[in-house]
């Protein structure tokens, strides 16, 4: 039996604040640009990166997963010839009618059909990404929401062919530019011991692919940001 050891590490990042972030609103497949808050962070964190060497880049197909992507590319040194591909099953999970409404709507909805009052309930309940998936895919009449097993089944089979494909090719670091939502249920698929109630706009997370199996290495890391603002001081001393 051949055993692959093509080791494979995927940062992945959330893309930066986004309008619609700013405003507290759903943003699932519709999209806002960038604040020029989100653009200066990502750049902060795309300088932190600058020195790592990508073999390729991804991101959703999704304009501030786009933009994010290709500030990562523009800053880094370490690389060559990097193209971004942009892949739809990376994207954020599909809200159906609440595409755009404020986030509070969302969730008062989600916690009413669910009988509860508060997150510190939701996060006691098994498995609350599938739940809360769910219950906002029944709640929505435009039937376009995705369930759990739809949106779960779409981004880890575009995040499975992503990695072989890498690992096939000898491994290496890939970059992944994605959304929150999504960044959460794919650790809690992987590793539901892993706290993901906090996953940052920019943040990075290390996840190791390696003999066929995956191991989450880092969430939520803002260390690249926080480098990459000291590179920014000393462009302008």
């Amino acid at each position: 039996m051949i055993v692959d050891n093509n080791k494979v590490v995927l940062y992945l990042m959330r893309h930066g604040q986004t309008i619609i972030n700013k405003a507290k609103r759903v943003q699932g497949w519709c999209d806002g640009v960038l604040t020029k808050e989100g653009e200066e962070i990502v750049t902060s964190t795309a300088l932190g990166l600058r020195d790592i060497e990508f073999k390729a880049v991804y991101s959703s197909d999704l304009g501030r997963a786009i933009k994010t992507a290709k500030i990562v590319i523009r800053e880094n040194k370490a690389s060559k010839d990097l193209e971004l591909v942009e892949v739809p099953g990376l994207r954020e999970m599909h809200f159906g009618k609440y595409e755009g409404e404020i986030e509070k709507v969302l969730f008062n909805d989600i916690f009413k059909k669910l009988n509860i009052k508060s997150f510190e309930e939701a996060l006691k309940i098994p498995d609350f990404g599938r739940a809360f998936a769910d219950t906002c895919a029944a709640l929505d009449e435009t039937g376009q929401a995705e369930n759990y097993d739809i949106m779960i089944n779409r981004v880890m089979g575009a995040l499975t062919e992503i990695t072989k494909e890498a690992s096939d090719n000898g491994g290496g670091n890939i970059l992944l530019v994605v959304h929150g939502g999504i960044l959460r249920n794919i650790f809690n698929q992987l590793d539901k011991s892993i706290d993901v109630s906090g996953i940052e706009n920019a943040s990075i997370s290390k996840v190791e692919y390696e003999n066929g199996e995956y191991k989450v290495i880092t969430t939520n890391d803002m260390s690249y940001k926080i480098k990459g603002e000291k590179i920014k001081e000393e462009f302008s001393n």
